[in-house]
This record gives structure tokens, sequence and C-alpha cells, in this order.
């Protein structure tokens, strides 16, 4: 195994400024720092890689792969090096519930997304993440495909009802807003992948995040560090906490990797 150190960096509420969706100067300015001294650079993120290429200027970033929806698909090389589908039948019980009890469901594919039905709460929470509402389509295609997330947008009811679902694992993105993946996925486990292609040791990882989604990351990494905006559960299971997001929180958890604190740590 190689002894190169990896960051691997969350999008929604940790790259990308609440406001606007874009990525700040200085996390942009961080990440160059950070590559030219030798780090490898990875996304994590619930999104997938549609969602992420359309974000401005990330594509112009030196960046060496992609942990996406939540670990289930994930890239290097400019290629899908793993895939964890959720299984058909969770799928299916899925589609099934809410052809009779319908609330929005957004069906993550390896080349498309589409949800069940809109609402105003879709569009409300597409919007603070700064993403246009996907197209709405037949939730029957869902059975004939390889689902890697699903996106619910749910009450407390139906989210309990999904937190009974074999085979599947829910975590909260934003309030209202839920990912289900396959019972065994997270970043951490797509970020294992990553790292056996590249043959890094895991206690060369460095992540940086702020979400529920995050927290396998955070607990497993080398050397963690949680934005200042995160939540009290979330800041826990991290070595470190920068600032908000908003107070350059992002570039000054890089410099803090890079620096003796983090690097000594990990």
């Amino acid at each position: 195994m190689s002894d190169l150190k990896a960051i691997f960096i969350d999008m929604d509420g940790t790259l990308l400024n609440h406001t606007t969706g874009q990525i700040p100067q200085t996390a942009i300015d961080a990440l160059w720092r950070a590559h030219h001294a030798g780090f490898k650079l990875f996304i994590a993120t619930g999104r997938n890689k549609q969602e992420v290429d359309r974000v401005d200027g990330l594509n112009d970033l030196p960046l060496d792969g992609f942990i996406t929806l939540n670990g289930t698909l994930c890239y290097a090389d400019n290629k899908v090096i793993y895939k964890n589908p959720i299984r058909r039948e969770s799928v299916a019980q899925i589609v099934e519930h809410i052809t009779q009890n319908p609330f929005p469901i957004m069906f993550c594919e390896e080349g498309k997304m589409y949800l069940s039905t809109v609402t105003p709460q879709v569009k409300k929470l597409q919007a603070t993440v700064s993403l246009p509402v996907p197209d709405v389509g037949d939730a029957q295609w869902a059975l004939d495909a390889d689902v890697f997330q699903m996106v619910a947008f749910a009450n407390e009811h139906e989210r309990k009802f999904l937190r009974t679902m074999p085979g599947v694992r829910l975590t909260r993105w934003t309030c209202g807003g839920y990912d289900i993946v396959a019972e065994t996925a997270n970043k951490w486990d797509g970020i294992l992948h990553v790292l056996k292609y590249y043959q890094i040791v895991p206690r060369g990882t460095f992540a940086i995040g702020d979400a529920e989604n995050d927290i396998e990351m955070l607990k497993n990494a080398g050397f963690s560090v949680a934005m200042g905006n995160a939540s009290d559960e979330v800041k826990k299971h991290a070595n470190y906490v920068t600032t908000h997001i908003d107070d350059d929180g992002f570039a000054k958890a890089i410099d803090y990797i890079m620096g003796a604190g983090g690097r000594n740590e990990a």
C-alpha cells in the first residue's frame, strides 16, 4: 500500500455556499493548495454524478474521483469502479407503497433520476441545495432498473414507514428529506473501494462533512473535520470542528489538515 494522503469532501453544507450553491473562491484556492501539497482529492456526496457535474467550476478542480449517491456509485480515473444498488425487492415494496399511499420519491439510477410526483415541499428542499426539480417519471420504471438511491420527501409518518423497510438504510440530509440506500451502503463503504483502487491505507484519509450521512466517514477516517454548521450529533464524531461554512469553514478545514493539527494526528 502507498503512503498517499486523501481528503474526502462532502458537498452540500461543506464545500458549497449555503446561499448561492457555488464553491467559494477561498475553497477553490484551498483545494489547489492541497493538490500541490500532494493530497488526492475526492468528492463524497449524496448527489448523483449528473448533479455534481452541474456545479459551476467543479470540473476545473484537481479532483481524483467521486463517491456519489452516498457511497453506492463510485468513480475513479473517469470510470465507475464500484456499484451497490438497492435490492430489487426493497425497491418493489416502496413502489407498491407509494402507489397506494402517494408521497414524493426520487429514484436515482446510474444515468438518470426522476420523481414519482412533485409537491411544494420538493421544490422547496431542492432549492435549499440549489438543484432543479427532476422530471416526473413512472415509479414502475424502477422495478426493472438498478436503483442506487431513493430520496424521500417525507413527513414523520412516512419516515417511520421507511425505517421499517428491510434491506435499506435511511439517513436525513435535511428536514423532511431522506436518502434511502442499500443497508450496507454509506460513504465510508464507498471510500474503502476507492482506497483499494488507489492503494491508500485508511489511516491516510481525511474527511470533511456536516450532515448525518457523513457520520460513517467522519468516524472512520484517519482524521475528520466537522463543519461549524453541523449538528452537535455530527460534530461529536469528528476529530476537529472548523467554523461555519459561511465563515470560510471549508478553507480553514483544509488548512488545518495540511498543518500540524491534522497531519500529525492522522
